[in-house]
């Protein structure tokens, strides 16, 4: 079953304020970029920084990423947008809600206990200026409304169906024994992550390095409150999925598991990037167990977003 959803004129008007508050969210943060890139030290308080060259690596690669979803939320409002072949539109857009969907939850908050308990929100002496991370994080907040607003209304125009059928909806699939068993390995996995991170939360610290033992604050615990419920969001929604036994619509389990694995894969991913490369973000020492939780959680958020399109995809095809 499937229907076709036309715009009438406030949706359109709210597609439009959409991309447009993502545009701008943008447009700080790129131009920082573009200083930083070009040599100029705006907002830094260290300029020996802008000579290291995985400063300037990680910079180009992040401007790389802002001007992709630029083109993103431009072609969210376009005729061209929808004949963009998915897998374009999908996957930086998988990326970007997974990052932006963590900082809209995380840049709030602790901005908010950092004003009521008077706690700094930065540690002092950082290479960046203060108002360098208000910005930005304020834009990534502009970026992640407007994209996921955006994004849900070019599915709902291009793939109706995921709004339209239940869960338990047309689920016949010559692979769902091999989907099934996927599944439920990711589940057991995203099970083990998610006690380490909630073991984290409730104050063990087993693996974890010293320093950051000692530096504990409520960001810390935020962070890992949500690594915790990520991997459980994202297996659960793919189990629904691949099972079909849900009278829920459709587009909850995908909701979940697309939410929850493209935040694990993202960041672990950008985490992985700043362990391994030599930079002023990157400081080095003992990282206990971070590193073996964060590649096994980067592989479990690949997995889930496969294993999903996968399962998806069969129902698309009897759809059209």
């Amino acid at each position: 079953m499937t229907t076709q959803l036309i715009d009438d004129a406030r949706t359109g008007a709210l597609r439009l304020t959409a991309s447009a508050v993502a545009a701008a969210g943008m447009l700080p943060y790129l131009t920082l970029k573009v200083i930083w890139l070009t040599g100029g030290s705006l907002g830094i308080n260290d300029p020996e920084v802008l000579e290291d060259s995985g400063f300037f690596g990680l910079n180009l690669l992040t401007f790389s990423m802002d001007v992709v979803a630029l083109l993103i939320a431009i072609a969210f409002v376009r005729p061209w947008g929808r004949r963009i072949p998915a897998g374009l539109v999908l996957l930086p857009i998988w990326v970007g809600t997974g990052l932006l969907s963590t900082i809209l939850v995380q840049a709030p908050l602790s901005s908010l206990v950092g004003v009521l308990s008077g706690t700094p929100l930065l540690p002092p002496g950082g290479p960046v200026a203060g108002w360098v991370y208000l910005v930005v994080y304020t834009g990534f907040c502009c970026q992640g409304l407007g994209l996921m607003i955006g994004f849900q209304y070019h599915a709902r125009r291009r793939w109706p169906w995921v709004f339209t059928l239940r869960t338990s909806d047309d689920t016949a699939s010559a692979t769902r024994e091999v989907q099934s068993f996927v599944a439920r390995g990711t589940v057991a996995v995203a099970g083990v992550l998610s006690t380490i991170n909630l073991a984290w939360l409730l104050g063990v610290t087993y693996g974890l390095p010293a320093e950051t033992v000692a530096r504990r604050s409520f960001a810390f615990y935020l962070n890992i409150g949500i690594n915790a419920a990520l991997p459980v969001a994202a297996a659960a929604g793919l189990l629904m999925i691949v099972r079909g036994r849900s009278a829920r619509p459709l587009w909850v389990p995908v909701t979940l598991a697309w939410i929850g694995s493209g935040a694990m894969f993202a960041w672990s991913l950008y985490g992985m990037i700043i362990t391994l490369t030599p930079s002023p973000l990157n400081s080095g020492g003992d990282r206990g167990m971070v590193d073996l939780v964060t590649l096994f959680t980067l592989l479990t958020g690949a997995v889930v977003g496969l294993s999903g399109i996968f399962a998806l995809a069969g129902r698309a095809a009897r759809a059209r």
